[in-house]
């Protein structure tokens, strides 16, 4: 059996102790943990010698654009004395480093002074992340768990972290959900279709739309669910962006998706089967956004966009499109501007990651007021979700 073999064992031997797992649990040990997880050992996963690429992958422009919102929100809220940006997620640090770099090279907005926060509980990644940011102006903090955080004003920002978190698989064989979990077959590691007993798995099931067709297999992230009522509860006034993979969830649950949205990457290759290559692999799976905007609602949140990257591209760029097109009018097209509109063809095009990934925002004590730009062409979120 492929990965680490000591993870396979520790796997093994659980099951072999207290029989079937779900694979929510199999997913955690794979991905995190603490000595031999895919996200807690010290291998390269992002860019062309790693497993997958991400936004940061294509250069700065990602973080700059996010900063030119990041502003914005600090205009919306008057230009407090402190704004808090804290992400989760922050892997090598490489977003945190573009954004900050963007801040300080432009100056804050209006009269705020900004904090960086980063949620790391992994000490490989907080090494690596102290090491890139360890000449910012900006003052920069390390915690274990969001719980830990107290109330701010401010942005909460992920990039591609609730994709990551353990989910629960579910199939409908016609007449009924079972939940599959992980078994051993001559210490091999197999699905095991097991009934339903976890009361929230059953309560989110009955709310997906009854399957046309049989077997059906998805998934349920619970944990995405928990996350943003921390998140809501830490946030005293303020945004809270993720950037994510995912769907509304009429799109999620589209018969087409019989199958699911989990996948694993190892090397920029797809790996067809879950349960090989543990600890060397990326699993992941999209986000229902309908069901995340649901749970931010009750948590206190409020529904400020939606968009896919291509219209927020489109969106919080344009000022900066119209600058260029005036600066090339009068001195013609130079080498920054060049490399600026590689990298903003790359990140809004729809035949690349233009409509690969999607921005939700919400926000908390905000006055309602005009979208930022960067949602500025997004549809109207109620209806783009379906909540309307």
């Amino acid at each position: 059996m492929s990965g680490h073999p000591l993870l396979i064992e520790i796997i093994r031997d659980e099951i072999r102790r207290h029989g079937p797992i779900s694979f929510c649990r199999f997913m955690h040990q794979a991905l995190y943990h603490p000595e031999f997880g895919y996200y807690t050992s010290d291998r390269k996963r992002i860019g062309r010698k790693g497993d997958f690429y991400t936004n940061v992958s294509v250069g700065p422009l990602f973080g700059q654009i996010l900063t030119q919102q990041i502003q914005e929100m600090a205009i919306a809220l008057g230009s407090p004395d402190r704004f808090v940006i804290l992400e989760q997620g922050a892997e090598d640090g490489q977003l945190a480093c573009d954004i900050l770099e963007t801040l300080e090279r432009t100056g804050a907005s209006g009269a705020s002074r900004f904090e960086y926060v980063i949620v790391e509980p992994f000490p490989a990644n907080q090494a690596r992340q102290k090491q890139l940011l360890r000449e910012t102006k900006t003052p920069v903090s390390w915690v274990n768990d969001l719980t830990e955080v107290p109330a701010f004003t401010g942005l909460i920002l992920t990039n591609e972290l609730l994709d990551s978190f353990p989910v629960r698989l579910a199939e409908f064989d016609g007449s009924q959900w079972k939940e599959l979990a992980v078994t051993l077959e001559l210490d091999r590691f197999v699905f095991s279709l097991q009934p339903v007993r976890d009361e929230r798995l059953n309560r989110h099931l009955a709310k997906i739309p009854v399957p046309a067709t049989a077997p059906y297999r998805t998934e349920v992230n619970l944990a995405a669910l928990d996350w943003i009522r921390s998140a809501a509860a830490v946030l005293q006034s303020g945004f809270l962006l993720t950037v994510d993979y995912g769907f509304n969830r009429n799109e999620y649950y589209a018969p087409l998706r019989s199958e699911g949205t989990l996948m694993c990457y190892s090397k920029h290759q797809r790996i067809r089967n879950p349960l090989t290559n543990l600890g060397e692999c990326d699993i992941t799976a999209h986000l229902d956004f309908t069901t995340l905007a649901e749970t931010a609602t009750e948590a206190g949140l409020r529904l400020h966009g939606f968009a896919d990257q291509h219209h927020f591209m489109v969106g919080a760029a344009e000022a900066r499109l119209r600058e260029i097109e005036e600066e090339v009018r009068r001195s013609g097209l130079s080498k920054a501007q060049t490399d600026f509109l590689g990298a903003y063809r790359t990140l809004m095009h729809p035949a690349n990651i233009g409509l690969a990934f999607k921005f939700l925002l919400l926000t908390k004590n905000v006055e309602p007021g005009r979208r930022l730009s960067g949602f500025r062409y997004g549809e109207d979120p109620g209806r783009a979700l379906r909540l309307v």
